[in-house]
């Protein structure tokens, strides 16, 4: 598959929304962060301003396990975007973790026609340039 370097990524806009700040900076140190409630202890994705459990609006970060479950896929045969054109096929998966929490990325495995819901996968970080890094998965061949 032949890469167009000269097409930029897309990537999250990180100061428009500050809630997410947190995560982001945990992705760009290699891990994956979730908000936690100061009160309950509950632990919740995606982040939001107060608890979904009970409502306190005092929150603050936990690091988690990198690793889970595929909850659930969908191969992409179309981009969205011209960076992703040479990319094709991928998947977004939602991974489920250890905590219970599910969260999105992307799949670029050349493998992605043998993903199945069940299959372990682990986080990786793609540091997109000095300030953006994007969680993506990677299958999990140590279990």
């Amino acid at each position: 598959m032949a890469v167009d370097s000269q097409i930029s990524r897309p990537i999250p806009d990180i100061e428009k929304n500050k809630l997410y700040g947190p995560y982001f900076q945990g992705l760009q140190n290699n891990k994956l962060l979730v908000q936690q409630c100061n009160k309950c202890e509950h632990v919740q994705w995606p982040a939001r301003d107060f608890c979904n459990r009970c409502h306190d609006s005092k929150l603050g970060w936990k690091e988690i396990q990198q690793s889970g479950n595929v909850y659930t896929y969908s191969v992409m045969y179309r981009a969205f975007h011209p960076w992703y054109k040479d990319r094709l096929p991928y998947a977004v998966v939602a991974v489920e973790l250890e905590e219970g929490i599910r969260m999105l990325g992307s799949y670029f495995g050349s493998d992605v026609e043998s993903l199945e819901c069940g299959m372990r996968m682990k986080a990786s970080f793609d540091k997109v340039n000095e300030d953006v890094t994007v969680l993506t998965w990677i299958k999990d061949e140590t279990k």
